[in-house]
């Protein structure tokens, strides 16, 4: 019996130890789990500060590219600034060159003027009193006549030069698109005065215009000859033949302008009422204009891309040649025009 329990006992202690070992074996497993566990944690902990630290550069990164393209934008706007300037510099002194040009030709021809009346009066001052006859009129108007014109003496007011410039005796057209009116200086307001060209490169689908402005019309960009108040100051000569003026109505009654082939507006400002009269060629045109402004400008308006008004004649006349045409038909300004 006590052999019995000595085996028993025995086999308890066994049965222990095992049991000990398997606990020490799991503890052992539990505490390299553990380890692993933090090692996973510190590792992921390392990831995220490492993230945190590219994030940051990132961000650096980020702010320091902001910086510099708002660097880069504030100093191109200071680039446009100083171009803006520049250029409203340049416009200014265009405009002051073409008022000093404008103010120029003005004198010249009042100067001209003004020597044309004093050669006119030295005859009068040194011939005896009682000799002294009165002139007719037409040849008192004849006296009057300055020396002539010329076409260089025109200055284009071009109100646009993106779309149109003056090159000497020409205004041409650019590429952009829309149209140009462009009226000449000097202001005509005295004498007979012939004004005259040619236009070059239009299609025939759109019209080409020349005509005469009251002196206070103004042109702006991309306008036409009748845009706004400016119908009741102009009269268009179309290409076509038509002329116009007040109104929604075209009259015809002249030619047909034609490219390369001279095309010329005569106005007296001797005569009551005064006249506006066309020509082609020198051929009297069947339509004319009576009762025009005391005082006027020349124009003409291009549309066609590139194309081009050649001026050919500018002068006063001593006698005017309009002797009026069989069939004719003269037409009133600053009243509605009708076709009959």
């Amino acid at each position: 019996m006590q052999l019995v329990g000595m085996i028993e006992k025995s086999k308890e202690q066994k049965g222990s130890e095992q049991e000990n070992e398997y606990m020490n074996k799991r503890m052992n497993e539990l505490e390299v789990k553990v380890r692993s566990l933090e090692i996973e944690k510190e590792q992921e902990k390392q990831g995220k500060v490492k993230a945190l630290v590219e994030n940051d550069k990132l961000k650096q990164k980020v702010n320091k590219t902001e910086q510099e393209k708002q660097q880069a934008q504030s100093e191109l706007d200071r680039q446009k600034t100083k171009t803006n300037e520049s250029q409203e510099l340049v416009r200014a002194f265009q405009q002051q060159v073409e008022t000093t040009q404008s103010d120029n030709t003005r004198l010249t021809t009042e100067v001209q003027h003004l020597k044309a009346e004093l050669q006119k009066l030295r005859p009068l001052t040194t011939q005896p009193k009682l000799q002294s006859k009165p002139e007719p009129k037409v040849l008192q108007i004849q006296q009057q006549v300055p020396p002539s014109l010329n076409p260089n003496m025109l200055i284009g007011i071009i109100p646009d030069k993106e779309r149109a410039y003056q090159e000497g005796l020409k205004i041409i057209r650019t590429d952009k698109y829309g149209q140009s009116t462009v009226v000449f200086n000097p202001i005509i307001s005295s004498e007979i005065v012939r004004f005259g060209g040619f236009f070059e490169r239009h299609s025939s689908l759109y019209k080409f215009i020349i005509g005469i402005a009251d002196s206070s019309a103004v042109f702006g960009s991309n306008e036409y000859p009748w845009s706004g108040q400016n119908r009741q100051k102009t009269v268009c000569y179309w290409s076509d033949g038509k002329i116009s003026h007040i109104g929604d109505q075209f009259i015809p009654g002249n030619s047909g302008i034609q490219q390369n082939k001279s095309v010329s507006c005569e106005v007296n400002m001797n005569i009551s009422p005064r006249t506006l009269t066309f020509f082609i060629d020198n051929q009297e045109q069947g339509l004319s204009v009576r009762n025009i402004p005391s005082s006027i400008r020349f124009y003409i308006y291009l549309w066609d891309k590139n194309s081009s008004f050649t001026i050919n004649r500018f002068e006063n006349v001593q006698y005017s040649s309009a002797k009026g045409i069989s069939n004719g038909k003269v037409i009133e300004f600053g009243k509605e025009w009708k076709r009959e």
